[in-house]
């Protein structure tokens, strides 16, 4: 994958001062308000001398631009899958460190995606214990 992530790199001592809760707090405020679908989100990786990096996906510059800037974010490619944890965003985000892209662009697009037009063919049907 393209070097088109951005990486903050914290030390511990940063993260003793509440760094990483406010990169996480501001990230969660852009996704509760604007649902930017499963294509954007934060991850965080262990780092040396119990510092952390936080990778920001692809397309991160339009909810974090102010993140990128205060803490110096630089260009890099996507972490490695194995000890890296979601920080914000929706899980099917994961995907993007293999590669994969998701089918449903957010979750207002599934919840449309699911409710079907009046008169449609296909009738749910609920089973229910029938007595006696």
């Amino acid at each position: 994958m393209a070097a088109d992530w951005r990486m903050i790199v914290l030390d511990s001592k940063a993260i003793a001062a509440g760094e990483l809760e406010k990169i996480r707090a501001e990230a969660a405020r852009y996704f509760v308000s604007h649902d930017p679908g499963p294509g954007l989100a934060v991850f965080t990786r262990r780092a040396k001398a119990g510092g952390c990096e936080i990778y920001l996906s692809p397309g991160s510059e339009v909810y974090a631009e102010f993140i990128l800037e205060q803490y110096c974010a630089v260009t890099t490619r996507a972490p490695v899958l194995l000890g890296t944890t979601l920080l914000v965003g929706y899980p099917e985000a994961v995907g993007g460190l293999l590669g994969k892209g998701s089918s449903v662009e957010s979750l207002s697009a599934a919840s449309r995606q699911s409710k079907k037009p009046a008169g449609a063919a296909g009738k749910h049907a609920f089973l229910r214990v029938k007595s006696d």
